[in-house]
């Protein structure tokens, strides 16, 4: 048997167990899974067509099953299976790990530990160097070290992800009808026979049979079929799977096939998954790679040298001339051995060069001239260590952990502050955004919609409960109000079910909508006015259905009526106020008879619509048409042959209040350099007011428009004004996608708020696109990068700090790489050049490169953001990685830190190191014969004590940031490593095993300790000096004052060119 385990954030919920046992009298699963893969209406006839089926899944078509039958829900998910998909599989641990021997740095580590072991174990068994083994081992141990936590943080972050999906799909919820009941329930608790209604833009949750209603439903089934066309379906063609989309109509379905069963469950199972690289990650390995060739350049003139240097040691020798031969077999005997005699004894002194032999006084052994003996090409060997080692130091290997670390720790955060990124890339790229277009209802507004005012049959009504229209009037009003709804639903209070005063705001307030804000606010409207909408909606047959759509802007119904012992069909109409008022040539008055609307009167309601509309109202027209006798209805396919010769009913103006923390928010983007613009279906004059509102709109600096005209325009036309363009009212789908593309083509990032199915293209053309969590439709969802979890506007300003604050952290996190790889190269270069040897050896330039900045990853790469990300124009597209400003840090740092290694390295009288209060021996020669000695463990010492400082100053790249420590005590994660580094450094000089047996390095005395500690803590001192220092800065390094601008002032520079912080005044 098969488990199937429904999860929920990581716990198991329960367990239940797959049986063969079909239930009693019901359809098999093979019965299903032979209707499903020939897709053959005759074998769905075979069963008794739909009817049938139902019958064989003991569902009924009106009802659908029990809810209250957990026994028979349970015996449903143990044989046909659950709802729940499986993730694409996870790659293993050992997987990544192997794969993390890929990455060209370890590759060039892995060739550095097998050319440094075999050279150590050569070494060793010739009588050469003891223990230079260990180099090889250490450099071991950095590898696995550097692929077991690669391995470790990609292995973490495929759960987090996991966890992030596994959590959005365990919230999603279905309509579905259980007891005749339209309810809710989680994707993952639907099972085979229930009932779902499905509506445009739905994601259909599971196989099943499309149940014929009369109206036209079209199915997106590219996902599945590759084919782009939208399927209809009907009775003779029902067949509905898993992860296509209703793109057109609203109807039912029966549900056949659940999860693992589905097409799409099969699918998944072997569907690989693999996140790609985001930008900044590309333009990092561009950064490894510029860097990497420096190291190599550096690497090859350093071997170089070493090699010539040997050539004339081991070669020529001193003084570099030709030496006279001598007789090898001959006495030693007598003569000076800087004037031998031609034909004398030879020998070979310490480092192996040959002389003639001239005196009893030297007694070293006597061999043959022989500079290819292995001890000697060992030298050759540890020259090309030490150029792969500079290769090594080069090569910043820590930064695309830290990318990944700042990418998974902003990624969780966004998601408490209500920002679900489905994309990696979205999180970075929105810190760059220059533009929002923002939807207004649901994000800039509340979404909660009530009807406040409007006019019926003639009258103006301030209030719903003031309304004493004529009987005739409030039928047909109630009927429009009711009748002609697609997904609205109304959750009554018990209070209202026991006959409380529904007309009291106290019982208003526990209505619970369900569907279409908008409709529901309708159906409050009706039941105030005494409606039993469920009653109407239930004994009023429906004939057909024209569906809402942006571009028709309207949506309409027609229903089948006895009226007078005669049947007539009566076309309900409800949309936009100036829309549907442009097809009606009619209207009712007060006393509900149907008057004449000529020019005048269609004038005097234009001006009704627009004082609605300048108070901020969404204003919707409601009109009707009685026909004697069925019209075909189902060839009229956009309704415009019947939506004619209509009667005004009514214009009601809805109120959808502002979001309170909207206004704060917006002026809080245009202080950040942001532009918000707000495109909507809305009439131009509601628009226009709420914009108003919250500070979007601005008369004097911004253009608001309509989408027709905008359409009108030629791109030229278009690309001339669209900057200025802070409203766009009365849009359509096509027109937000052209705005999009027309702002990205003059060099804008911009970002896109979208709910509708028809959002779809805008959200995938935009740059980042941001679906709404609650009011959004799945195929939103689908095209969307970020879901704003709560629908709120204000949560996508936090969306804006993190991907800041991320783009930030990985450039703290490179100034700090970049000073640590700058000095060490040229240390090791000029050490190996003065012939000092090299100073800081392989295996302490891995564990600066290495260990310690893989602890300064997660350290810089956890920094939370501040305030002051927003005090500043956004980077944009090409937004530089490494800004002047960094590079005055960087190159500062550098010289400093090169200043105090060479006053150590060269600060000697060939004996002793006069720079030092100690008396402390020259290193040069125990170097050389590879033994450990204070003054270069002095050196290594005060090297990391300088880049353990320098991380601090790190922490702030900004231009007007001088206090490296603002907000130290929040980032808790920073101060712990930091206390971590420096206990390892202590370990490392003062663990006998550790320090000389792997560091080649001996402790010093505590009074060099202190040194090396004030050394490192001046870099804080030489950081603030160097702020102080101005440089170029880039336009969106330029602080931004906060009496700097005002609404729509603010227009982002995207423009090449420079200000200096002397600038910052003037601007």
């Amino acid at each position: 048997t098969a488990r199937w385990r429904h999860r929920t954030m990581g716990k198991k919920k329960d367990v239940v167990v797959r049986t063969d046992v079909v239930p009693t009298d019901m359809m098999t699963m093979e019965d299903i899974n032979s209707i499903f893969d020939a897709k053959d209406y005759n074998l769905v006839k075979k069963f008794g067509r739909i009817e049938g089926v139902c019958e064989s899944l003991k569902t009924s078509l009106d009802k659908g099953l029990s809810n209250n039958d957990a026994d028979d829900l349970l015996t449903r998910r143990q044989y046909y299976g659950a709802n729940v998909y499986p993730s694409p599989p996870a790659k293993t641990f050992l997987q990544l790990y192997i794969a993390g021997f890929d990455d060209l740095a370890v590759q060039i580590l892995s060739a550095a530990a097998f050319v440094a072991l075999t050279g150590g174990i050569i070494q060793e068994v010739t009588g050469g160097e003891k223990n230079a083994w260990i180099d090889g081992v250490a450099i071991i141990v950095a590898v696995l070290l550097v692929t077991v936590v690669g391995a470790w943080n990609d292995w973490n972050k495929d759960r987090q992800f996991q966890a992030l999906r596994d959590s959005s799909a365990e919230k999603e919820e279905y309509r579905v009808i259980r007891d005749g009941q339209d309810t809710k329930h989680l994707v993952s608790e639907l099972v085979v026979g229930d009932i779902l209604p499905l509506f445009a833009g739905d994601k259909v949750p599971a196989d099943g049979l499309f149940i014929p209603t009369g109206e036209v439903v079209a199915v997106d089934e590219s996902a599945m079929t590759g084919e782009p066309d939208h399927k209809a379906k009907d009775e003779r063609h029902p067949f509905m799977q898993a992860g296509t989309y209703v793109t057109k109509g609203a109807g039912k379905m029966l549900v056949m096939r659940v999860g693992e069963e589905s097409e799409w469950g099969q699918l998944l199972k072997n569907l690989k998954s693999d996140e790609k690289n985001t930008p900044l990650q590309d333009k990092l390995e561009d950064v490894v790679i510029a860097i990497g060739k420096v190291g190599i350049a550096v690497a090859s003139v350093v071997f170089v040298v070493l090699v010539i240097y040997w050539i004339l040691d081991y070669a020529v020798g001193p003084p570099f001339s030709i030496v006279q031969p001598c007789d090898p077999d001959a006495n030693a005997t007598g003569t000076d051995p800087k004037n031998p005699s031609v034909g004398g004894p030879c020998f070979r002194d310490t480092v192996g060069i040959i002389y003639p032999y001239g005196g009893n006084e030297n007694k070293q052994q006597i061999n043959t001239f022989d500079v290819f003996q292995p001890i000697n090409l060992l030298k050759i060997l540890n020259a090309f260590i030490i150029a792969v080692t500079i290769v090594v130091v080069a090569v910043p290997e820590g930064l695309p952990l830290a990318v990944i670390i700042s990418l998974a720790y902003s990624v969780g955060q966004m998601t408490k502050d209500q920002n679900l990124v489905r994309h990696l890339q979205a999180c970075e790229i929105m810190g760059g955004a220059t533009d929002i277009c923002s939807d207004k209802t649901g994000t800039l507004t509340e979404n909660r919609m009530a009807v406040v005012s409007g006019w019926i049959a003639g009258e103006d009504f301030a209030k719903v409960s003031e309304i004493n229209s004529a009987k005739r009037v409030k039928k047909l009003l109630n009927e429009a109000l009711c009748v002609n709804t697609n997904d609205g639903k109304l959750v009554i209070s018990e209070d209202a079910k026991d006959g409380a005063d529904i007309m009291s705001a106290d019982a208003l307030s526990t209505f619970k909508f369900v569907g279409s804000t908008t409709e529901c606010a309708l159906l409050v409207m009706a039941a105030r006015l005494g409606a039993d909408y469920e009653g109407l909606q239930t004994d009023t047959p429906r004939a057909h259905r024209w569906n809402f759509s942006s571009a028709r802007k309207r949506m309409s119904t027609v229903v089948e009526l006895k009226e007078k012992k005669k049947t007539i069909y009566r076309l309900h109409c409800k949309g936009a106020s100036e829309m549907v008022l442009k097809l009606c040539t009619s209207a009712l008055d007060k006393k509900g008879k149907v008057q004449k609307l000529g020019k005048r009167e269609k004038k005097k309601l234009g001006l009704e619509i627009e004082n609605l509309a300048k108070k901020g109202l969404r204003t919707i027209g409601l009109a009707y048409r009685d026909f004697d006798a069925n019209q075909k209805w189902g060839q009229d396919e956009d309704g415009s042959i019947n939506e004619s010769a209509l009667t005004l009913i009514s214009l009601v103006g809805i109120e959808d209040p502002l979001r309170e923390e909207v206004p704060d928010s917006v002026r809080i983007c245009q202080r950040a350099g942001i532009t918000v613009r707000m495109v909507t279906g809305d009439n131009i004059l509601t628009a226009k007011k709420i914009a108003e509102d919250c500070h979007i709109f601005d008369p004097k600096n911004g253009l608001a428009m309509e989408g027709p005209v905008f359409a009108a325009m030629s791109d030229d036309e278009a690309l001339e004004v669209v900057d200025q363009i802070q409203v766009l009212a009365r849009s359509k789908p096509n027109d937000k996608h052209r705005m999009v593309s027309l702002l990205q083509e003059k060099g804008h990032v911009v970002s896109v708020t979208g709910d509708g199915t028809n959002d779809g293209p805008a959200l995938s053309k935009a740059d980042v696109g941001l679906a709404m969590g609650i009011a959004g439709t799945e195929v939103a969802r689908e095209a969307a990068d970020i879901i704003i979890l709560d629908d709120n506007f204000a949560s996508i300003v936090k969306s804006v700090m993190w991907g800041r604050c991320v783009f930030d952290n990985i450039r703290k996190f490179l100034q700090f790489q970049l000073t640590v790889n700058v000095v060490a190269l040229i240390v090791a270069l000029v050490g190996a050049v003065s012939r000092r040897g090299t100073p800081l050896s392989a295996i302490q330039l891995l564990w600066v490169n290495l260990i310690m900045d893989t602890l300064a990853a997660l350290a810089l790469g956890t920094e939370k953001p501040s305030d002051n990300l927003l005090a500043r124009k956004p980077y944009g597209r090409e937004g530089k990685l490494i800004t002047m400003t960094m590079w005055r840090n960087i190159l500062g740092q550098s010289l400093y830190q090169c200043i105090i290694l060479f006053v150590l390295l060269f600060g000697t009288d060939g004996e002793k190191v006069l720079v030092l209060p100690e008396s402390v021996d020259d290193g040069v020669e125990a170097n050389e014969n590879h033994e450990a000695s204070i003054h270069y463990s002095m050196i290594f010492n005060t090297f990391v004590w300088m880049q353990i400082f320098n991380e601090i100053n790190s922490r702030k790249v900004g231009a007007d940031e001088y206090n490296v420590f603002e907000g130290f005590t929040k980032n808790i994660i920073f101060s712990i490593i930091l206390v971590v580094i420096v206990a390892i450094q202590f370990a490392v000089m003062y663990i006998p095993v550790i320090n000389s047996a792997v560091f080649k390095i001996i402790g010093i005395p505590w009074s060099l300790m202190l040194i090396s500690i004030v050394i490192g803590a001046f870099s804080l001192v030489v950081g603030l000096l160097l702020r102080l220092i101005p440089v170029p800065l880039e336009p969106w390094e330029v602080p931004v004052a906060d009496d700097d601008f005002s609404a729509g002032a603010i227009e982002p520079n995207l423009k090449e060119g420079a200000a200096t912080s002397e600038d910052v005044a003037d601007e």
